[in-house]
């Protein structure tokens, strides 16, 4: 997350108050450089430790405590939403039947389970045992994204934002979109590719300082992309986490407050997928599981963390691999020319938690990893 003096709404509202009192007062500017150097020396370095550390005010000088104040609420005023009504958040969705309001994976199964495929604005987690699963079918999700939904389709205007924790493959991603591309005409083949692959933006994300880091500044940008409406409405995004679990791992290996940083990244995510962004953006992570007391599979991370995502998805190996002559794609189209022996999985996904979707729904597909 970065720190108070680099946010820039807080640099933007401090520059606005120095303005404000200039003109009113002559000289008169708010001691910014004063507040950050006393916030800093009691270990308040960003906006959700001057929200969270309660002792702030006591531990400060009382010169400083009315500014203190004030940029506590300013913090408090971005992150927080006064509420729309049902009427404006359904004009600002800007979903029609025309554009689908879900980014399918192309397995039929698994996106028929999902009600048509990853909820626009929502955050789905994949949990399972096995993380290669997981990541195969994330793939599998920005590869169906990146190209055209059928050969006679325009190119979307879409970007997959893939952010790692761990050594990504590239050859498998850039396997599962040449695997997809064998449906569509040979002549087109090497440019879809080329744009898929530019449209593909991998992000190294070592801990969560980054990840927050890059989610704020993704917020930023597509806030400002907002304020064209039509054209922020047309684009539509992926963001893939993947895995969740080594990021968060590390909060607890530095014994930091692991619930301070689950807010801080729930927060960040509610903000990309909050309807006040004109934005069209999908977040799906991945994560391992743990049983509870009560024998219930559930997210790694512990219970705070199980309040992040609207959507938890269990996946898990129904059987041993086996070898078999597998259409690439499974989308209506004629896969006659698409096929290729590979290794499949028979995968069980079952619906651990979902606003829209019945709990302990099942289905099974066929994965080639």
């Amino acid at each position: 997350m970065p720190p108070l003096k680099s946010a820039r709404y807080i640099r933007r509202w401090a520059e606005s108050a120095d303005s404000s009192r200039n003109s009113a007062a002559g000289t008169v500017t708010f001691p910014f450089t004063a507040c950050l150097a006393a916030l800093e020396a009691v270990g308040v370095r960003t906006d959700y430790d001057l929200l969270l550390q309660s002792d702030i005010l006591v531990q400060t000088p009382v010169i400083l405590h009315h500014h203190i104040k004030a940029l506590r609420m300013v913090v408090l005023d971005h992150l927080s939403s006064s509420g729309h009504t049902a009427a404006e958040l359904i004009e600002r969705s800007g979903l029609t039947a025309e554009q689908p309001a879900s980014i399918k994976s192309g397995i039929v199964e698994l996106d028929r389970l999902l009600n048509g495929g990853l909820p626009m604005r929502q955050v789905t987690e994949l949990c399972t045992k096995e993380t290669r699963i997981a990541t195969q079918v994330a793939i599998e999700f920005a590869a169906a994204h990146l190209l055209p939904e059928h050969t006679s389709s325009r190119v979307p205007i879409a970007k997959v934002y893939y952010l790692q924790s761990g050594a990504l493959s590239l050859w498998q991603a850039e396997q599962a979109i040449s695997k997809r591309l064998r449906l569509f005409p040979a002549e087109l083949r090497d440019t879809l590719h080329r744009q898929a692959l530019e449209r593909l933006i991998i992000v190294d994300c070592g801990d969560a300082d980054a990840l927050l880091t890059f989610l704020h500044k993704y917020a930023d940008a597509r806030a400002a992309v907002s304020e064209n409406q039509q054209a922020s409405l047309a684009t539509r995004d992926l963001v893939i986490v993947d895995s969740i679990r080594p990021l968060i791992v590390a909060v607890l290996q530095r014994q930091n407050d692991i619930d301070i940083e689950v807010h801080a990244v729930k927060t960040a995510l509610r903000r990309i997928t909050s309807a006040r962004l004109l934005a069209n953006t999908a977040v799906l992570i991945t994560n391992g599981v743990s049983q509870r007391e009560n024998l219930r599979t559930q997210p790694s991370l512990g219970a705070s963390w199980g309040m992040v995502s609207h959507t938890h998805l269990f996946l898990d190996q129904e059987s041993s691999d086996a070898d078999y002559h597998h259409a690439v794609d499974t989308r209506p189209s004629d896969t006659s020319a698409a096929s290729s022996t590979g290794r499949l999985s028979k995968i069980l996904a079952v619906v651990l938690k979902s606003p829209c979707i019945c709990v302990n729904s099942q289905a099974i597909f066929e994965l080639e990893m």
